[in-house]
């Protein structure tokens, strides 16, 4: 996959090459003219974005079409050949770690807006060349969700708001004594990245076009073997047991305790009526640090961009910002909102929202490169074998080294 997205960029940037910065293109300042946005998500996600489309349609007589797309994998695909051939949607919500290579190929209109009224994170991860291209939605982070009822029973107080690793691990050891699995985590880059930093290592030799990987230090194999020892001490789902169901449907049906990942699982954990559930921080250690998630609006150039910024204005605004906090899929990139009744409203899960708030200082980001993607999936997967067993600590990284080093730092 990785490989056939990096030719389809090399397409897009031979479509788009005349391109420039000449303005909208397409049907120019017809602000009413109806434009097609698409993104990903789960069906609990993709409904709080119908209401969001609804409701512009209802206060502008404004058409969207929504372009509903099941997975990240599918979405990034169809983005390229859309663009590839020269009939991309006129807005798309993608993640930072994903964009880079549109924005530097001069394929996206950068917006007219006040960044000084959005949290500087997810600004800053997706501004290029000191200018900002597409406009964040959230700035959410990594967390660890909880299944209160589970602790309560395995006599396990609820974690303070600064726990450490330790204290995880303990709390992870009497959950499976208990009889549940204790932790559920995805092992790649972007999961892996807060337990490297937290360790007082770095994932990458430097942010902004990174040359290469730089896990073999000692403080960031800390960090990895931290992460590791969560599988080879029996507190997460086996490879067999995760690839049979999902850590997110375990965490659902009771069977898995902690589950860590950003924002983007509330709306589908909200369905759960079994049991009681919230988030606690990501533990510290040596740092405190975790992963910022971010996905933003981007309009893309030649399209209907009028009406796609119109849009983009309005989802990105005040009114938008609202209804997608409440539906508890975003951490909101406006503080004003953020900070409002609509994102840490306590009578619905999760009652400590606070964390995700307390969690934007401590936040650091992955690299946006035009290479990025192709790079993290190619680490994903020599994390993947390290954490079931199926590599060394060694091959794992000498793997990545091999088949990233030639990515990185290229432009």
């Amino acid at each position: 996959m990785a490989r056939a997205l990096t030719a389809l960029l090399l397409a897009v940037a031979l479509v788009t090459a005349g391109c420039g910065d000449d303005g909208d293109g397409g049907t120019g300042g017809n602000v009413d003219g109806k434009i097609a946005f698409q993104l990903f998500g789960d069906a609990e996600e993709l409904k709080a974005y119908r209401d969001l489309v609804r409701d512009y349609r209802k206060e502008t007589g404004r058409e969207v079409q929504l372009l509903e797309i099941p997975d990240r994998e599918a979405h990034l695909a169809k983005l390229l050949t859309s663009f590839a051939g020269g009939d991309p949607p006129d807005v798309f919500l993608i993640n930072y770690r994903n964009f880079g290579g549109y924005a530097r190929r001069g394929v996206v209109e950068p917006p007219d807006v006040d960044a000084k009224e959005l949290y500087p994170q997810p600004v800053d991860a997706f501004t290029v060349n000191g200018r900002l291209q597409c406009v964040p939605q959230n700035v959410s982070s990594l967390v660890v969700y909880l299944n209160a009822d589970a602790f309560a029973k395995a006599g396990v107080a609820k974690p303070a708001k600064d726990w450490t690793y330790d204290q995880f691990v303990a709390a992870a050891e009497k959950l499976k004594a208990a009889g549940v699995d204790a932790v559920g985590v995805e092992p790649g880059i972007v999961r892996a990245s807060a337990f490297v930093w937290a360790a007082g290592g770095e994932v990458v030799d430097r942010t902004d076009d990174p040359t290469r990987f730089t896990l073999d230090t000692p403080e960031a194999r800390r960090g990895l073997e931290r992460l590791v020892a969560l599988r080879s001490r029996g507190l997460s789902p086996s490879a067999k047991e995760a690839e049979s169901r999902s850590l997110d449907e375990r965490f659902i049906d009771g069977s898995l305790a902690m589950f860590m990942s950003s924002r983007r699982e509330v709306p589908n954990f909200r369905t759960i009526e079994r049991f009681r559930w919230d988030v606690a921080a990501f533990p510290r250690a040596e740092e405190d640090f975790t992963v910022l998630h971010s996905d933003a609006y981007c309009v893309a150039k030649k399209g209907n961009s009028a009406a796609a910024a119109a849009f983009v204005e309005y989802a990105a605004g005040p009114k938008g910002q609202e209804l997608l906090a409440r539906s508890g899929r975003t951490v909101p990139s406006r503080p004003a909102v953020a900070r409002s009744s609509a994102f840490l409203d306590r009578s619905r899960p999760p009652a400590s929202s606070q964390v995700f708030l307390d969690a934007i200082p401590r936040i650091k980001r992955l690299p946006t490169d035009a290479q990025w993607t192709e790079a993290e999936d190619a680490a994903d997967l020599a994390l993947e074998r390290l954490y079931y067993g199926d590599l060394s600590i060694d091959e794992a990284l000498e793997r990545i080294d091999r088949e990233t080093g030639p990515l990185l730092g290229k432009k």
